[in-house]
């Protein structure tokens, strides 16, 4: 059912057009778009509330302007935090150009839940600000590979490495997740070694399903640094290790392990991103030696292994992981 977005404003002025007679004749900006007073000629309505992105497919938004003028439209969730912004300058807003997917900025993605609609007219002084709100009721489908979430638990061969001093645990339900309920926590103090835990995740059986070519497929993996964070004091490692041999066991002394290292920046939850062709390279862009085939062969790909280390002499560490995809094409978008 359409929904109507409530104007917090009044007064406004109505249209009085300028425009020629001939349009296929005038050239430069139109004179209304300049000098034209602004309104909204058609309320914005959104094309559903509530939205399930796995059935209704996408939200358009929908209505006219007195002008072309710069919008934003800007979507919150309630308890996620998650943003979304889609930006435009037409007259006609419709789902050729107002159109969300279901989709966030960056992480934390959208869940279940409510969402806040704000629309801005950012050019023109004393516009209304428009505001409503659309109940999420079922998430967009990622276009990828899901390895895991963390929503169903460890699988049957699932490996952990802690430090004695380290916790390395599932966590769920305390509203930290970049995607869904539940994301990997590492945390502790270690004060005579980098190593502080790890989790290496496979498939119940088998490998990964995955493309036979490396090429145009990315590992992608929410990752968000708590404590000792920064370009010199935390990274972590992700090892991807492959069964060669199709034996159903990975040995480092005859099959590939490719090792990617990604040092920590901020406090936030970031997207990190590799492409599966690229890992031939180490962090300082020289071949990597691996002691299998020298080939990346993602089909073939067993466990991946997500290692924490920090600085020692920092104290305690703590890094969540979350929601590792593997993508086509491109990164993960949130």
């Amino acid at each position: 059912m359409k929904q109507t977005l409530s104007i917090l404003a009044i007064g406004m002025v109505l249209f009085t057009g300028c425009r020629k007679n001939e349009p296929e004749t005038f050239y430069g900006p139109d004179l209304n778009d300049l000098f034209g007073p602004f309104s909204i000629v058609q309320n914005i309505t959104v094309s559903h509330n509530p939205i399930n992105f796995a059935l209704d497919g996408n939200l358009s938004f929908n209505g006219e302007l007195s002008k072309n003028t710069d919008w934003v439209i800007t979507i919150t969730g309630a308890n996620s935090g998650a943003i979304r912004n889609i930006t435009g300058s037409e007259r006609i807003l419709s789902s050729a150009n107002a159109t969300w997917n279901g989709g966030a900025n960056s992480y934390p993605a959208f869940s279940i839940e409510d969402v806040y609609i704000e629309i801005t007219f950012p050019n023109e002084e004393g516009s209304p600000v428009l505001y409503d709100t659309v109940a999420i009721t079922g998430e967009k489908i990622d276009d990828g590979v899901l390895i895991t979430g963390f929503e169903n638990g460890a699988g049957s061969n699932w490996v952990v490495f802690n430090q004695t001093t380290v916790t390395g645990e599932i966590v769920c339900g305390n509203g930290e997740s970049a995607k869904g309920t539940c994301h990997y926590s590492v945390e502790g103090v270690v004060g005579w070694d980098w190593a502080k835990g790890s989790v290496s995740i496979q498939p119940d059986a088998g490998t990964f399903p995955l493309q036979s070519s490396p090429n145009n497929l990315f590992f992608n993996m929410a990752l968000k640094p708590v404590e000792s964070v920064g370009p010199t004091s935390s990274f972590i490692q992700i090892w991807f290790d492959e069964d060669e041999n199709d034996d159903g066991i990975f040995d480092p002394n005859t099959e590939d392990r490719y090792i990617y290292e990604y040092w920590t920046t901020d406090t936030i939850w970031e997207l990190v991103s590799v492409e599966y062709a690229s890992l031939t390279q180490d962090e300082n862009g020289d071949p990597l030696v691996t002691n299998g085939n020298g080939l990346p062969e993602p089909s073939k790909l067993l466990s991946v292994n997500l290692f924490f280390l920090s600085d020692p002499n920092n104290g305690n560490a703590k890094a969540l992981f979350d929601h590792i995809i593997f993508t086509s094409n491109g990164p993960y978008n949130p």
